[in-house]
């Protein structure tokens, strides 16, 4: 009993060692193509539909998810261009601030309605006479537009505005906003400028989005807690779907590793077996690298080199720096797994010298075997134990990591 487990915990080993090379190699990947940032900006595609939204969110100074020049909230763009604007070229952001990407959005969807909203009363009052009744209206005037609130003291204000020909324009044009309030459907105290902003979105989805979370927003503070909560559940599914992707990647990773290292389980399971010695010192490598602390600093590097997609945290390194740092990390998981001293590797060793029946022929490293006409009554039978060798190596590689340090802990344990 004491062997197999030895060979299981050698097995293990093994395992966790190429699980984190894996990791290592998915993050290389990662950085390398900018496999985050790409994610963000599908996962922003499916909140965003309308591409003039998104040229305008894209590229904010504040976000710069492409790398083209900001178009300005109340910028008029076609469709077209928005969308080549979109889809320009992706930038190094890779994670968003909720708070930055809400007050952005919040930005350009009501920067126009604003504008045709809100632009004549400025220009009214701006045209008033200095002083303390033109300065409390400006202040009521900014608290609607900034927060959404206080639409029922400006309205009340307006008739005691001392010059006539200033009251009558103010007047006119508070009953412009509330024929406009009456279109929406809205109540006067909700965000007229919001929801108009809303209405004028073109895509019909994204349009019965918003207005579905705005709906019970009685303020801009509530507003942008809707949007919040409404963009972090939006980003726990991206998170999902960037671990299933990443998994995916995973396996055809572990596979080339597993090929062209020739990590066979099955070779290796069996080596280990007919080593008494070779088990026991590899058993007690195991033992001294969990507890020295080593592999859960080698699992926390890999898991912090961008394998995991986090929408709202940053990375704290440069692409370049990144792609360094995951570089010399695989450079030291290729050393470690030669270090064990298994069948891991390929040769080719000319046998056309020695007999079928010599075992040499039966070698599952030597490529020399796999070849028809090298090892005509052997080399199909080489082939498939290889296959399923390798096969158990990716199922197990593609686990991850923390799977298989869980398990060595609870062996450990024991």
């Amino acid at each position: 009993m004491a062997a197999i487990i030895q060979v299981t915990a050698g097995l293990i080993f093994v395992f966790l060692l190429l699980s984190i090379l894996v990791t290592e190699v998915n993050a290389l990947i990662a950085k390398a193509s900018k496999l985050r940032a790409k994610h963000l900006r599908q996962s922003l595609n499916q909140i965003i539909e309308d591409p003039v939204i998104q040229a305008k969110v894209y590229t904010h100074p504040l976000i710069q998810l492409v790398k083209a020049a900001p178009v300005a909230p109340s910028q008029r763009i076609t469709r077209a261009e928005a969308s080549a604007i979109a889809g320009s070229s992706i930038g190094n952001v890779d994670w968003l601030e909720p708070s930055t990407f809400v007050d952005v959005l919040l930005n350009t969807i009501k920067a126009e309605s604003d504008q045709q909203l809100f632009g004549a009363f400025f220009n009214v009052i701006d045209g008033m006479p200095a002083g303390p009744e033109r300065r409390g209206l400006r202040v009521m005037l900014n608290r609607v537009v900034g927060t959404g609130q206080g639409m029922k003291e400006l309205r009340r204000a307006i008739p005691y505005v001392q010059d006539q020909r200033h009251r009558g324009a103010l007047m006119d044009i508070m009953n412009q906003i509330d024929e406009e309030i009456s279109l929406l459907g809205s109540q006067p105290s909700t965000n007229v400028a919001l929801m108009a902003g809303i209405r004028q979105i073109d895509s019909p989805n994204l349009r019965g989005a918003l207005a579905t979370v705005m709906s019970n927003a009685e303020n801009m503070d509530a507003a942008r807690g809707n949007l919040e909560a409404w963009f972090n559940n939006t980003m726990q599914r991206a998170s999902a779907q960037y671990a299933t992707k990443m998994k995916r990647l995973s396996v055809v990773v572990a596979l080339v590793i597993a090929l062209g290292l020739n990590v066979d389980a099955l070779n290796i399971a069996q080596s280990l077996w007919d080593d008494p010695a070779r088990r026991e010192q590899l058993s007690s490598e195991l033992n001294l690298t969990v507890q020295s602390g080593e592999l859960q600093t080698q699992l926390d590097d890999a898991k912090a080199g961008g394998a995991e997609f986090r929408a709202s945290q940053a990375e704290t390194e440069s692409s370049i720096e990144g792609a360094i740092d995951s570089g010399a990390a695989i450079a030291y998981q290729l050393q470690d797994l030669q270090d064990l001293s298994l069948p891991i590797g390929w040769s080719i060793t000319n046998l056309e010298d020695l007999p079928q029946t010599h075992f040499a022929h039966a070698d599952l490293n030597n490529l020399w075997n796999y070849i028809p006409d090298n090892n005509p009554d052997g080399w199909l039978g080489l082939l498939a134990i290889k296959a399923l060798g390798i096969a158990a190596t990716v199922i197990a590689a593609a686990q991850g990591a923390p799977f298989w340090f869980g398990i060595v802990n609870r062996i450990l344990r024991r």
